[in-house]
């Protein structure tokens, strides 16, 4: 299990504790998000993914390759004799000047065991809004939203399009003394000062619905859910936002219609959604430069036509067509986009 106060030194006394070290290390250099160690038929293959693309860093020769797994198994606390499950943890790494929190998984493929190292708290919880990418008129709606009690705000996108760090940026707008924040993730992937942070951990029952229910006692006046997977999660969740807590929580979706398909989908019906929903932010990563990503964000704001939608008839012949016209912005973003993007790149 993980110790969130426990640091993992890397002694440069062997090859694969070096070789590791300056894995993590270059990934760190690179921004990268993933390290995959990757069995072939000469060793292992050492490949990160930076501005989301992979691409090979090192081979591994066959001798050096099991030494180099055990050792991040080791640091993981995970079984070095289990190689026919998966397993899944966590440790953390002291580079010069930096701790680095990872999360590891390991796979059994053919060829062996393949390792992914997840390097959590890459990107920076105290950005501003700017810097993640808003527009100014997008900002104004945001903070706009963030001065209600209650209520849900749903950031959606694809996996690894930083979601989970604008709710932490949001969160940190939030952060006040007077306030108690508490968070359900998969893992934590940045400590937050002052906000009670929670990991599941499914193997012992700890699910993001149990966790949640816990919270709920705890007087919480916001709440963060890493990622709303299932049907009690999602019900919870507007259940929350609708008794008097901001709750914030990411899902996997497409677009803003796409992600009230899949809350309708859960069984949220759109009584709920109509009463608990603020905000839908809809997010992709672009390539601002060679070296650096930046959000893309569509805002969908709750309006009387919005909620209008909602609460129609869902099996009525226009329904998801008058929902999602009702999704569309008002106003065409692209070129205001485009032009924010090329003042942030300086061109």
């Amino acid at each position: 299990m993980y110790r969130g106060d426990t640091v993992t030194p890397l002694p440069a006394d062997s090859a694969a504790e070096r070789l590791v070290s300056q894995l993590v290390q270059r990934c760190v250099q690179s921004a990268a998000s993933d390290l995959h160690l990757e069995p072939t038929s000469t060793g292992y293959r050492a490949r990160l993914r930076s501005m989301g693309q992979l691409k090979v860093v090192e081979s591994i020769d066959a001798q050096l390759a099991p030494r180099v797994v055990a050792h991040i198994k080791v640091l993981a606390q995970l079984d070095i004799t289990e190689r026919r499950l998966p397993q899944d943890g966590r440790c953390r790494f002291q580079l010069p000047g930096q701790l680095v929190d990872c999360r590891v998984n390991t796979l059994p493929t053919l060829g062996g065991e393949k390792l992914v190292l997840r390097l959590l708290g890459v990107g920076n919880a105290n950005r501003c809004l700017s810097e993640a990418g808003l527009l100014p008129s997008q900002r104004k709606t945001v903070d706009g939203i963030l001065s209600h009690r209650e209520g849900l705000i749903l950031t959606t996108g694809p996996t690894g399009s930083g979601k989970t760090q604008t709710l932490y940026t949001l969160l940190q707008m939030l952060n006040r003394e007077t306030t108690n924040i508490s968070t359900v993730e998969d893992p934590v992937e940045v400590d937050l000062p002052a906000v009670n942070q929670v990991s599941v951990q499914p193997s012992l029952g700890l699910t993001f619905a149990q966790v949640l229910r816990a919270l709920m006692r705890q007087d919480p006046d916001i709440l963060m859910v890493g990622e709303i997977r299932d049907a009690e999660t999602a019900s919870m969740a507007c259940q929350a936002a609708q008794t008097g807590h901001l709750v914030l929580a990411t899902l996997h979706a497409a677009s803003p219609l796409s992600a009230l398909i899949r809350l309708q989908q859960l069984g949220v019906d759109g009584y709920q959604l109509a009463a608990s929903l603020l905000l839908l932010m809809n997010q992709r990563l672009v390539s601002l430069t060679e070296s650096k990503r930046i959000g893309v964000f569509e805002l969908v704001p709750m309006t009387d036509r919005l909620r209008m939608a909602l609460l129609a008839n869902p099996n009525q012949t226009h329904y998801w067509q008058t929902l999602a016209n009702a999704c569309v912005a008002d106003i065409d973003l692209k070129q205001a986009q485009q032009q924010h993007l090329a003042e942030l790149a300086g061109v």
